[in-house]
């Protein structure tokens, strides 16, 4: 049976879009479950061979956030002033070599660090998992 999970992940408090969150059973039993959160920070788990919002199995999980935003390349099409010019292959450039921006800290990331954890039980599941920009 696989249960309904929500949630809501917030960044200092505020909602967090953008963000995936993934659920790793602790135990046997569970399922591996993911979800994408929306513009008000709320995520629906869906697991692997489910039907999408079906959340995912009753047990104990580790939980991990992670958003990274990649560098934008710039759009410079062939109408663009700026295109085949020394300024556009410096553009290009500076795109491939910018790190990914990490938006949510690394601890996060990892089910070993992460401090998030939740238990699935029958019938629907909301969490909230507040995330701090502060820790390193």
């Amino acid at each position: 049976a696989v249960e309904n999970v929500q949630g809501v992940v917030t960044l200092d408090g505020t909602p967090l879009e953008g963000a995936t969150v993934f659920f790793s059973p602790k135990g046997t039993g569970g399922l591996v479950a993911a979800g994408l959160t929306q513009a008000d920070g709320s995520f629906t788990l869906n697991t692997q061979g489910a039907k999408p919002g079906a959340g995912t199995a009753v047990g104990d999980y580790s939980v991990t956030v992670s958003k990274v935003e990649m560098p934008d390349f710039p759009n410079i099409d062939v109408d663009d002033p700026r295109y085949g010019t020394p300024e556009h292959d410096r553009l290009n450039q500076e795109a491939s070599t910018a790190k990914p921006k990490v938006i949510v800290p690394e601890k996060y990331n990892s089910a070993q660090t992460s401090p998030f954890t939740a238990k699935v039980e029958s019938g629907s599941n909301t969490f909230t998992f507040d995330v701090s920009s502060k820790e390193k």
